[in-house]
């Protein structure tokens, strides 16, 4: 199964990520609520869009890392 956007637990527990990493970058302005993280009607809690965290992945990679 293929998903674009997945419940924030399921996203720290995924990537071994905590809450509270997720909430600095908010803070920080390096994740945009409404891009990144997603409030949903209807759900008690927030959505990552996986879509946008890896563009911002890609766009912030260390360009002095090299595989092979």
């Amino acid at each position: 199964m293929n998903l674009d956007v997945v419940p924030i637990t399921s996203y720290c527990k995924s990537v071994g990520e905590t809450l509270d990493a997720v909430n600095k970058r908010l803070q920080r302005g390096v994740w945009k609520e409404g891009v990144h993280v997603l409030k949903v009607d209807g759900s008690k809690e927030r959505w990552i869009d996986l879509t946008e965290v890896t563009k911002w992945v890609r766009k912030n990679k260390d360009p002095l890392y090299r595989v092979g």
